[in-house]
C-alpha cells in the first residue's frame, strides 16, 4: 500500500516537472560586450577568454583601422587614457575627463599623437590596455574588473582564430565598425573600412557566423554592396530619437543625416524599424532605454532581429536589472551586456535557454 501510494505521488509530480523545464519557444541570445567588460579588460584576448568561460552566444568587439589598414580591436578612434598605458606603465593622460578640459590646441595634439589610424600595428601594440585608470570615472562602473597587465590590442584575426579554436567554431561574432562622421580626419573612409573588414570575414570563413553593426550607417551600406549575405545591424541610441543631441528628426539635415549618410528618418515615416528595414538591415540594435514595446513589435513585424545594448554613463550603472528584466519580458532577440554572468542567471531563473560555457 505504501509503495503504491509513493508511485502515485511520483506520477503526479512528473508532468509538473516536465512542464516547468520543457524547452521554451523563444531564446534570448547573450552577447558578451567587448568580451566581458565587467570582469576583464575590454577588447583583449583575456577578455574573450573570460567571456567564453562564463558563456555567450556571441562575443562582441569594436574595430578600427591602423595606418596600414589592419583591422584592430579598439573602441576608440583615439586611444582612451582611461584604459591605455605607455611602455613605461604611465596612463596616456590623467583621464578622459581631463582631456575634455584641455585647450583646443593641446587636445588636438593628443588626438593627432594617439589616433589609431595614424599609427602602425606595431606602434599600437606597444600600448598596455590591461588595467583601468583608477582616476577615471570609467573605472567606477567596473569595480570587479580583474587587471591583466601586459594585455595588448589584438587584431580581429587573432581573436577569431583564438575563439574558433576554443569553441570548435561554434561561437558567433558581433563586430562593430567604429567611425565618427564628425571627425573624418580620425575615421577611415567607409568604403575602405568595409573592404578591410570584409576581407577578414571572408578569409576566416565567418560570413554565416557574424553580425556587423555600426552607428555610422555608411559603413553598413558599403558592406551590403560587397556581399548581401552579410548580416548588418543598425545601431541607434536615445540621442538619435526626437529631441536628442544627434536626432534623426532634427530640423537641421546636417544633424539628422550625419550618421545615416544623408538619409532622413522623416522619409521613412519617422519609424526607426522601417528605416532599418528599407536600408537593408538584418537587425536593429537600439539602446535599451530608447526602445519602446511598440517599436519592438513593429520591428518584429518587419522581420528584423532586435538586439539591445546599455549605456552605463547615461544609466549610471553597468547593469540595470529592472531594465534587463523588461527587455526579457518584452521579448527582445538578444541583449548585449558587460555582465554576461548576471544576464545568464536572470535567463536561467525564468527557465529560458542559456549559452554554452567553454
Amino acid at each position: 500500500m505504501l509503495r503504491a501510494r509513493s508511485l502515485l505521488l511520483l506520477t503526479m509530480f512528473i508532468p509538473l516537472s516536465a512542464s516547468v523545464w520543457s524547452e521554451p519557444a523563444r531564446r534570448i541570445e547573450v552577447y558578451a560586450h567587448r568580451g566581458a567588460r565587467a570582469f576583464a579588460p575590454e577588447n583583449t584576448m583575456v577578455g574573450y577568454q573570460t567571456a567564453l568561460h562564463i558563456g555567450a552566444d556571441w562575443i562582441d568587439m569594436d574595430v578600427v583601422l591602423t595606418r596600414e589598414r589592419e583591422v584592430l580591436l579598439s573602441h576608440d578612434l583615439v586611444l582612451n587614457p582611461d584604459i591605455t598605458r605607455d611602455e613605461h606603465g604611465a596612463f596616456l593622460a590623467p583621464s578622459r575627463e581631463a582631456l575634455q578640459k584641455l585647450p583646443p590646441d593641446a587636445r588636438g595634439a593628443y588626438d593627432r599623437t594617439y589616433a589609431a589610424m595614424g599609427l602602425t600595428l606595431k606602434e599600437l601594440q606597444r600600448f598596455d590596455v590591461g588595467r583601468l585608470n583608477p582616476a577615471s570615472a570609467y573605472a567606477r562602473f567596473f569595480p570587479d574588473q580583474v587587471p591583466a597587465d601586459g594585455a595588448r590590442m589584438p587584431t580581429l584575426r587573432e581573436v577569431v582564430r583564438f575563439a574558433d579554436k576554443a569553441t570548435q567554431k561554434k561561437i558567433r561574432y558581433q563586430v562593430e565598425m567604429k567611425t565618427d562622421p564628425a571627425h573624418a580626419d580620425y575615421s577611415p573612409p567607409p568604403e575602405a573600412f568595409a573592404a578591410a573588414v570584409y576581407k577578414v570575414l571572408k578569409e576566416e570563413a565567418l560570413l554565416d557566423r557574424v553580425e556587423v553593426h555600426a552607428f555610422d550607417f555608411r559603413c553598413l551600406y558599403e558592406l551590403q554592396k560587397l556581399d548581401r549575405r552579410i548580416r548588418t545591424a543598425y545601431l541607434t541610441s536615445r540621442d538619435n530619437e526626437k529631441g536628442g543631441e544627434e536626432s534623426f528628426l532634427s530640423p537641421d539635415p546636417k544633424v539628422a543625416g550625419l550618421w545615416t549618410g544623408g538619409k532622413l528618418l522623416k522619409d521613412y515615416g519617422g519609424s526607426m524599424p522601417a528605416m532599418v528595414k528599407t536600408l537593408g538591415g538584418f537587425a536593429w540594435d537600439p539602446e535599451d532605454a530608447e526602445l519602446t514595446k511598440e517599436a519592438l513589435d513593429e520591428a518584429h513585424r518587419l522581420g528584423l532581429k532586435v538586439v539591445v545594448w546599455s549605456w552605463p554613463e547615461k544609466l549610471g550603472t553597468a547593469f540595470d536589472a529592472q531594465l534587463v528584466a523588461k527587455m526579457i519580458d518584452w521579448g527582445v532577440d538578444g541583449i548585449i551586456t558587460d555582465d554576461p554572468g548576471r544576464l545568464i542567471s536572470m535567463l536561467a531563473a525564468r527557465g529560458l535557454p542559456v549559452p554554452v560555457r567553454y
